[in-house]
């Protein structure tokens, strides 16, 4: 992997910032806005949902990417009491799945000079990596791509902590445990579709849809509902694997892999 002269590289939705011959530093960013219980919110949700769904997006990116995740940094557009804190109180609880445990691993503001009438939220997860772990672009020719969890958003679904349809964060960390797995990127706003692409084109391959598949492409994957998992799986057993996580986990194949046509 080169680096421009500033060090920095733009990975998908990560920047990436080598810190020595064995280390990388991977940042991922999210944001939300318009969600919550404030009078001006455009769609109704308690403080503490926000909260878990704002940390899940960069902290989901950084685990799927290879990257250990140390950091969390939170900027809070409201007051500190009591939306702040319910908040914050459901970011650490989504932390501590992960194993940042530790109070330091959390810091941040909130709005304290003017009152808000809506919620307003923004996400930044740091994480290490070593540069033969960092997964983007990994995926090889003969991979199939599966599609863990559906993709789901708010308002067209009631997403909680916990639902069914989604991927949680010790299913992604298990699955990239996996010597068969070489490339994991979650789904977000953009669709199965884009991501698909951006999966394949990142190892400067070409995605092959399956004939059969039903999942809607273009539907939007909301907080990182669901991933895409490239993986080399043609006996079946890394989908075999991941369907005995959770009997209700969605697991489906969606495409695979090979060299672009000259």
């Amino acid at each position: 992997m080169r680096y421009p002269e500033n060090g920095v590289r733009a990975v998908r939705d990560l920047r990436v910032l080598p810190i020595a011959a064995d280390r990388l530093l991977v940042i991922a960013c999210d944001s939300l806005g318009g969600i919550g219980e404030k009078p001006h919110d455009a769609y109704r949700a308690d403080a503490a949902t926000c909260g878990h769904f704002a940390m899940r997006v960069p902290l989901l990116e950084v685990i799927a990417s290879g990257a250990t995740p140390v950091l969390a940094i939170d900027t809070l557009s409201v007051e500190a009491e009591p939306t702040g804190r319910r908040i914050t109180a459901a970011m650490r609880e989504l932390l501590a799945e992960v194993g940042l445990t530790d109070p330091a691993a959390l810091t941040g503001s909130t709005e304290e000079n003017v009152p808000t009438v809506q919620t307003g939220i923004g996400v930044t997860v740091l994480g290490f990596a070593h540069p033969d772990h960092f997964r983007p672009g990994r995926a090889q020719a003969g991979d199939t791509i599966l599609l863990v969890g559906l993709p789901l958003s708010a308002p067209t679904h009631h997403l909680y902590p916990g639902h069914p349809g989604q991927v949680s964060l010790a299913e992604v960390r298990r699955i990239g445990e996996m010597p068969q797995v070489h490339d994991i990127l979650p789904v977000g706003s953009r669709g199965v579709g884009y991501e698909l692409k951006e999966l394949a084109a990142s190892a400067g391959l070409t995605a092959v849809l399956e004939p059969e598949i039903t999942v809607d492409l273009a539907a939007s994957g909301g907080p990182a509902s669901c991933v895409l998992v490239a993986c080399d799986d043609a006996d079946g057993a890394v989908q075999e694997t991941v369907r005995a996580m959770r009997r209700d986990l969605p697991v489906s194949v969606v495409a695979r892999l090979v060299e672009p046509a000259v």
